[in-house]
This record gives C-alpha cells, structure tokens and sequence, in this order.
C-alpha cells in the first residue's frame, strides 16, 4: 500500500493551488509567495522591456498590483507559473538581487485555469492594454485566432462567448477591446503579408497603416517595396499608396531609391550642378585638414549628439509633406501614442497618478519604519523584531511559560526568527511591562485557521 498518497500531501496540494474552482468568479485566493518559487510562463511572448524603470516605481511606492500565478510545479524551476505580470515579477527579482530584501515576498492571485487553452486567454487578456509595437500587435491577434479556433474545434466553452456560432473575429475584437474593422485589417496583415516583410516589424521602421497597406500588394509588389525599404531606411505609408496607384517597376524602384537619399525638410526644383557640389566638398575636406593640422598633438576629433525628431511620434507622420528628421517643435504636432489610448488606459493612469500622489506623503513615513527595522540593526541575525500589544492576562501566561503560542494576522510577514517585543496594556495605557519572545515555529494556510491569520510558537529569549 505504499503508494506515496496521503491526506496531508492532498491538502497541501489544493492549498498551494488556490481555490479549487476553474469557474470566473469575482473573488479569488491571494497568497504571500517568494518570487523565487515563481517561473515564467515560456508561452508569453510579450516583450519584457524596461525592468529598470519598473523597479525603480515599485521602489519608490511599492507595488500596487500583485501578480497572477498557477500552481504548477516544475522541478529544478519554481512551483507556480506566471499568467499575467512578468514585468513586475523581474523587477522585483532585480531589486532583491541589489539588495532590497524586502520585496522577496509578494502578493499573488492564485488562478487554475481549467485548459491551457484558458490560460492562454487569460495571459492575453492580462496584456491587452499595454501599448504594444505593430509585430507584438500581429503576433498576440494570431495568438488569440489559433486558440480560440482550438477551442471551438474541440468544443471547450469561453464562459459569455458563443464560439459555436459567433465569429471568431468579433470575439477577438471584444477581448481586444478593439473594432471589428481593426481585428480584420490585423487579421488581413496576418494572411497576407510576405514573411520578409515581417521580419522588418522587429526592427520598428514601419507604421501599422504602411503595413495594412504592404499586405493588399501582391507579392512581387511587396518584394520591390521591401528593396525601397532596404535601400533607404524608409518606407512612409503615403510612398506605398503611391506605389499601389502606380505599377512599380525596375526603374521605379532605383528612382524612388535616389529620391529617398535627399533630405525630407528641403524640396527643389533645380537640380544641384555637380561642378559646384565636387568643388564644395573639395573645399569643406581641405578645411577639414587644415584645422586637424592648425591644431597638433592637441586635436580632439568632436562627437556631435544626434536628437530624434518628433515627427516620429506624431499621429500625422504618414500625411505630413514636411516632416523631417531633425524637427523639435511643431504647431501641429499630436502625440500619437496619446491620442490612441482607451478609456481603460486613461482610468488606470490616472489611478496611478493619485497613488503616487499619495505613495509621496507617505514615503517618508515608510522610510522611518525601514531605517527602523534595517537587517544589520536586528538583534537576531537579519530577522525582523515586530512590537505586539497584549492583555494582562495574556501577558501574564506568556511570562509565566504557561502560553507558548501567540494568534496573531500576518500582515507583517512573520517568519521563523523573528522577535516579538510583547508590551502589557491595562485598561488602554501600557503598563511598562515588556517581554522579548523568538519566533520558532508558524502555522497558516491550516484547516481552522481563518485565511491571513498565523499561528506562531514562542519562547522566551
């Protein structure tokens, strides 16, 4: 009979995952876990950019979003996968590895996705309200179509969708939170864009619209756009709605190629005599020389610090006829980014910009109470020393060894270690009266133990 199973490794195992409802529901089980027990999801194919920036707010004002996790144990890796907040799971790795020890322990939604079908959903969902490049945008709508098309082959139900008879676009432009007519023109970039082409996305020289565009070429058309793109750097959505009302041929492309070279903020009609052109650059090379050898030994060549233009982050990039590319301020200027934002990003900002505002009041405060429990200032090598108030009665028994357990909500992150100041109150004033007492063992997450709530073995020190 000894097969391994036991009540006890049942028990645990159902603890460790959460609640055991694969239904939606508006409540859900949170857990204190440390984020070395939690691996990334391999199938999140969002780009996992800026970790600095990120653990420098969660630095500043803590985290104000715990992550979502699955228990999924993986040896030699961690116990629970990651759905959703890989970004914050890396910064906060970051900021325990510089040091800040604090941060090891995180709040977690424990989830348990029925199918692996609805934790690709649901990572989805998770990320869809972050701005995203246009091959993340292809590559998440492509995502999202291959599941839910699984999904309706094999009959697995999305509770509030009808993937039987409702078309899968429209459910995909729902769970987006995007229009009908942009969950096609993504699906139409998808089916018919040349796989050369998409590999340019990765290097973000071309707007969506250039690319909607690019895909209604036919394949020898978007072959010789791509050699304008590889030959200039550039390829603007008003040149390839040129090049779709006008057949490109060899020449074109060698033409379109020349006229590209010449710089964007200047147009003229004449053309530049090349007597005058060689003589300049003859002059400007003769100059040059002469300075390298007025100056000497001493001679410094100069590093000239580029800017990047604004006209690249305009929302009328594609229809400007006088962009350039070394523009700072412009009277039509409009931040595309900005404009194209949802509701939900504007709600959310907002919201972080009111916990900023308070996360600043209160920073200093929770400065004190760090510098207060520093690990080098501990007298119980690292671990934490946690001030308690207690009844009379109570304090009585602890000091008499008759009470060798305390009940205590871990809201303080108890561990193993850790010394309790326990401090007499009689009729709401402290007495003087004070006990020292070390953590030795914790009981939580136990049958009969309300949820947050520990108890902690104690003995006197």
């Amino acid at each position: 009979m000894a097969t391994g199973y036991t009540v006890l490794n049942a028990l645990n195992r159902q603890t460790k995952a959460g609640i055991d409802e694969t239904e939606p529901r508006a409540r859900f089980r949170t857990r204190d876990l440390s984020i070395f027990k939690i691996y990334a999801n391999e199938d999140n194919f969002y780009p996992q950019e800026d970790i600095e920036q990120k653990a420098g707010e969660i630095l500043a004002i803590g985290l104000l979003e715990g992550l979502v996790v699955k228990y999924e144990p993986l040896e030699a890796v961690g116990e629970y996968k990651l759905i959703s907040g890989e970004r914050r799971w890396r910064a906060l790795r970051l900021l325990v590895e510089r040091g800040y020890k604090e941060f090891e322990f995180v709040t977690c939604n424990v989830v348990a996705p029925a199918t692996s079908h609805e934790e690709k959903v649901a990572m989805i969902i998770a990320n869809s309200h972050r701005n995203k490049d246009v091959a993340t945008l292809l590559r998440e709508e492509n995502e999202l179509k291959e599941t839910l098309e699984e999904m309706k082959a094999n009959g697995i139900e999305l509770k509030g969708y009808n993937l039987q008879s409702g078309r899968i676009r429209e459910v995909i432009a729902e769970l987006l939170n995007i229009s009908n007519t942009k969950a096609a023109q993504i699906e139409a970039v998808n089916n018919n864009l040349i796989p050369d082409f998409k590999k340019e996305l990765d290097k973000n020289r071309l707007t969506f619209s250039a690319v909607y565009e690019l895909s209604g070429m036919t394949e020898d058309d978007q072959k010789k756009a791509l050699e304008i793109l590889e030959n200039t750097g550039e390829l603007t959505y008003r040149t390839i709605k040129g090049l779709k009302e006008k057949p490109v041929s060899d020449s074109d492309t060698e033409e379109e190629a020349q006229n590209s070279e010449k710089s964007d903020e200047f147009e003229t009609d004449k053309a530049e005599d090349p007597i005058q052109s060689a003589a300049g650059s003859h002059h400007e090379e003769n100059a040059g020389n002469e300075a390298r050898m007025a100056a000497g030994s001493e001679y410094q060549a100069p590093h000239p610090e580029s800017m990047t233009s604004i006209c690249y982050s305009c929302k009328n990039y594609s229809t400007c006829n006088v962009r350039t590319g070394t523009c700072r301020k412009c009277d039509q200027y409009i931040n595309k980014a900005e404009t194209e934002k949802t509701e939900e990003q504007r709600y959310s900002e907002e919201q972080d910009r009111i916990d900023r505002e308070t996360a600043r009041k209160l920073r200093q405060q929770a400065d004190e109470e760090r510098m207060e429990k520093l690990p080098s200032e501990s007298p119980n090598g690292g671990h934490q020393v946690h001030k308690i108030k207690i009844g009379r009665t109570f304090f009585e028994e602890v000091s008499s060894g008759r009470k060798t357990f305390e009940l205590q909500k871990n809201d303080r992150n108890y561990r193993e270690g850790d010394v309790l100041e326990l401090m007499e109150y009689a009729e709401g004033l402290f007495t003087g009266q004070m006990l020292k007492v070390l953590v030795t063992y914790i009981l939580e997450d136990y049958t009969g133990i309300v949820d947050g709530y520990c108890i902690m073995a104690i003995e006197r020190v």
